[in-house]
Formats: C-alpha cells, structure tokens, sequence
C-alpha cells in the first residue's frame, strides 16, 4: 500500500472536503464557532478526482504529487485452472455490481477529552472509542510520550461499528491543544461535521464472472474489484482491508477450486475509508449469491437445490479457502435446512407461482455467507499495527465477599459489561449484583485489544472464564484448609462455600475474605491465599473463527390500474 504523509491538520493543501485545515480551542463551543467565522482561508482550486475509474486513467491529474498514478493498492491472486474452468462451462452469468459509500452514523458521535497533570505528567484522555489499549499505544508514539504517562478511558459508548477503532485528525489536535495549553480540551463532532469526517466504506465497482456446468456445480469464479478511497486511510487500520476482504470472501461458502481475484484501491479527492462492521463481508455476500441467483434462473435448478450442490462437504474441514484462511468447521446446510423449514419454503415456492398467474409478483430471497470473528495475531500485529490480538482480565475477591472483575474491552451497546458479569457470577457461584465490572480504563484493566471484530466475548470472555475458574479453584483450596476437607467436595452456590453433594453450606465467602485481608495471623504458617488473579487468552489456532449464517426473505407487489402508481410490500 502507498501511504502519503497524513497531518492532523492539512499543511498547504486540502484533499478531501470535511479535511480538518484549523483547530480553535475557546471557553465554549459558541465562542469557538464565532472565532472559525473569522478565520480566513485562500483557495486555489485544483482538478478533482471523484470517480475511481476516470482517477486509474492514464493522464488523470495526480491526487499526491510525486506519484506516478492514483494506484494505492493492488493485490491479484489465483488458485485452480480459471481459464479452463471457464472454457467447458455449460453456462457462464456474469454481472457488475456498484456498491455506494456509506458511513456509520453512530447514535453518539466521536468525541474526545485531553488532560495534562502538570504535577505528574500524565496524559488523560477520554475517548469514545473501543480500543483503549491501542489508543494508548497511537498516543504515547505520535506525541512521544511514555505509555506509562498515557491513562485512556472509554466509558460506555453509544455505538461503534468499526468507526472508533482509530483516531481522526480533530481528536490529535485537541490532544495537542491540551498539551500546548495545559488545559484540559474537549472535542464533540456534531452530525454535520459527523458526516463530513467520520470514515467511508462500502465503495466498490465490481465485475464478477461464475462459471457452471449443466448439474449446477460452480467451476469457476473471477473478481474484479475497484475500490473507491479518499487521499488516505483510517489510522492505524489503513482501510485498505475493505477490498481485501471482499476478493478474500468472495465465492467463501462453496467448495469451488478456481478462483482468480484482481483488486485495485484508487486515491480520491473523497473521505478517508476505515473498517465498518463486518469489513468487506456484505459486499463478498453480494456478489457470490447474486451470481448464484443467476445460475440458478439460467440453468433452471431451485435456488435451494444450486446451494445444497456447492456447499463445502462437511466431512471436508478444517477447509482452507481460496484466500488462504483456513476455516475450524461450519454448519451450512444444517442452517439452510432451519431456514427453508421456518419459511416453509417449499409452500412458498407454490403460492409464488400460483400468484404469479394473477398478477401478484412474489420475491423469495435466500443467502448463505460466512463471517469471519475472533482474530487470531496474524490480522495485524505481524504487520506491525500496535493491535493486540490477545485479552486478559483479573479478578478479585473483596473483603465483603463481592467481586470486581477488570477486563481491557469496551461496551459499545452490544452487551460486554453484562456478558462478563454473567460469566464471572456462573463461575463463582454468585448474584450478578454481586459483581462489578470495571472496562475500558489502561490504568485499571490488563492489557487486552478491545472490542473490534466480534472478539470481546470469544477472546475476552474466554479470559474472564479463565480467571474465574483460577480464582474459584483458590477459594475451593483455601476453604479447604480451613474446613479440613477437600477440595473436591466443595462448591460455591449463592456466595457460600458448601458441601457439592448435598449443598449445606460451610462458610461464606465474606468470612473467606475477612480471614485472608485482616485475620491472617490465624493461617497456617507459610500459607498466603491468592484471592486475585489474572489471566490471558489469545485465539491461535486459526486466523479467526468463522460462522456460517444463512438468511431467507419474502416481499411481495402487485400491479394497480394506471394512473394510481404502483404499491408494494
């Protein structure tokens, strides 16, 4: 990937509109606004490049000087004999597919709070993201600073989808605002300024060719990606991994063997692109089953049957994709069978055509795709990117005998905090209320990735798991020192320590906690209970661990008299 100098502010030229060109730090926001009124800017307007196909043209205006074309990124890849898979195809469907740049629009919009301490030098920020650890790395780094001197806390936060896993030029700047004025700098995007500066995504021109044979066997796939993007990408996630993902994808729950993917990201005068949920996945999806669509209408197989044919085998994994990836397990046509028997598929399909007789037009959907989750070191730290793949947690027995579990993910709507509360109270043998969940503090938590890429239950959570089974096993032991008994009869059930067999309670975990923190001179001597402890997970068995939904729809329109328009369903 080419990547130009990226500025928090832009220096002498603007590449994009929304590009941040000046930060004003004032007592409020209102007096900040009245002071931008005043600011005064000399334009000189140069050639723009808005369409990613006339920007690969030879002679296009270069966006980057000293360039020799607007090519960011190319990446070709095959596997199999394509050009024969395609030569004894009974039947070949091919289309080109324009998918629109969209953006996130979290319900909360970016926002960050810098504070230097003077007295200690250390930096606090507030940030609404979902890395702390990660963020905290990009700081220390670009502003030089030690970690240790970097505190970044992430309270919940209103929504995410992959937009707040990098910082932006405005955030940097009231970074440095802080540290140049020693004042602690807040700054909010409002939705305008939102929709101006958050990251892109989605951007592609795509040409996608599927070759068959009579039975309805996928012989062969070809992709051709071009990837619309603005003068830089997201930071420190590039955005670059758009596209990747979706040659990567593409074709992903069939057992096809010849594949051949061509993908180019083009520099634009537009905004910058970054990971949205579910980075390329959608996009991989589109393609192959509309291509399967095709197939099925050309060769006349039920869009079910075309599926059930090209599935990957189930005694075939772990199976390793065209991209490489290898895939543990999935159960695609265990999850086609649940849909088509929830949509009653087969009725469907007769009222559709007894329908189709009269006039009413019925559209009956499905989609099968895969998603990738819980990645393993090798998506980004081999490459270099400050992105921990691995989570810890500590928890600790407190001396009332409640408990206080820290983990270095974040909450950002879809349920982390309560997710971890659950597994530690299971674990435990405790109420939910009885245990606390601290996130999102790098003062506070171990040292974790964060929550990006469906990863803060399977990795963190497996952490959590990990943590409270060590801490039980140590109040199991201590409790049976105490009891003279083994620990292997003993259980904790409702903040008490009790007999497995038959559950009579022998002491509660609050007496554990008094006699450990303020009695200990009545233990054993030598002894020292640990009633904290910490432990990691990383996921390294695959690159990540995939899933296999698979999806049904139904809609419906019927043709009215002229003149009164058309209505649908």
């Amino acid at each position: 990937m080419r990547s130009p100098q990226q500025y928090a502010l832009a220096v002498g030229r603007v590449c994009y509109q929304g590009e941040p060109v000046v930060a004003i730090a004032a007592q409020s926001r209102a007096l900040a606004e009245d002071a931008a009124e005043r600011v005064g800017v000399e334009w000189e307007e140069l050639p723009a490049l808005a369409d990613e196909e006339v920007a690969l043209k030879p002679g296009a205006p270069l966006l980057h000087p000293g360039y020799d074309s607007n090519l960011c990124y190319e990446q070709n890849s095959s596997t199999g004999d394509v050009a024969s898979a395609f030569a004894n195809a009974a039947a070949v469907v091919e289309a080109t597919f324009r998918t629109g740049r969209h953006t996130h629009v979290t319900l909360e919009p970016r926002g960050v709070l810098a504070e230097l301490n003077a007295g200690s030098g250390q930096l606090t920020v507030w940030h609404a993201g979902q890395c702390p650890h990660m963020m905290q790395a990009l700081i220390s780094h670009l502003f030089n600073i030690s970690e240790a001197y970097v505190r970044v806390v992430v309270p919940d936060v209103g929504g995410s989808f992959g937009l707040k896993i990098q910082i932006f030029g405005d955030e940097m700047a009231a970074i440095a605002l802080a540290l140049t004025t020693k004042r602690p700098v807040k700054f909010v995007a409002d939705r305008l300024e939102a929709f101006q500066t958050d990251c892109h995504a989605r951007g592609h021109h795509i040409h996608a060719r599927m070759a068959v044979n009579a039975a309805g066997d996928i012989l062969g796939l070809s992709v051709d990606d071009v990837q619309s993007f603005g003068p830089f990408g997201s930071y420190p996630r590039v955005g670059i991994g758009e596209g990747r993902q979706v040659i990567g994808l593409a074709g992903g729950p069939y057992r096809n063997r010849n594949y051949s993917a061509r993908l180019r990201v083009v520099f634009q005068n537009k905004g910058i692109i970054g990971p949205y949920r579910a980075v390329g996945h959608p996009v991989a999806c589109l393609i192959t089953e509309a291509l399967m669509d095709r197939a099925a209408r050309k060769l006349d197989i039920d869009p079910a049957d075309i599926r059930r044919r090209n599935f990957i085998p189930e005694d075939a994994y772990p199976w390793k994709l065209n991209s490489g990836a290898v895939v543990e397990t999935l159960s695609q046509q265990v999850a086609l069978e649940k849909i088509l028997q929830r949509m009653n598929y087969a009725a469907l399909r007769a009222e559709q055509a007894a329908l189709r007789a009269k006039g009413t037009y019925r559209g009956i959907g499905l989609a099968s795709f895969i998603e990738m989750t819980n990645p393993s070191s090798g998506i980004y730290g081999e490459a270099g990117a400050p992105i921990a793949a691995q989570d810890a947690c500590s928890v600790r027995l407190n001396a009332g005998g409640s408990l206080t579990c820290a983990v270095g993910v974040t909450d950002t709507g879809q349920g982390s905090s309560m997710v971890i509360n659950q597994i530690v109270a299971s674990e435990l043998g405790v109420a939910i209320d009885e245990v606390r969940v601290l996130l999102g503090d790098t003062d506070a938590t171990p040292y974790g990735g964060g929550t990006w890429g469906s990863r803060a239950t399977g990795i963190a959570g497996e952490a959590v798991l990990l943590a409270s089974r060590a801490l039980r096993n140590n109040i199991l032991e201590f409790a049976a020192l105490l009891l003279q008994s083994s620990a292997d009869t003993l259980d904790i059930r409702g903040g008490q320590v009790c007999n497995r067999a038959e559950g009579t309670a022998r002491i509660s975990l609050r007496e554990l906690a008094e006699l450990a923190y303020f009695k200990s001179g009545r233990l054993p001597k030598g002894y020292q209970p640990e009633l904290m402890v910490t432990r990691s997970f990383a996921q390294r068995d695959y690159p990540s661990i995939f899933s296999a939904p698979c999806k049904g729809a139904v809609s419906q329109w019927e043709p009215v008299p002229p003149g009164k328009g058309r209505s649908s369903r």
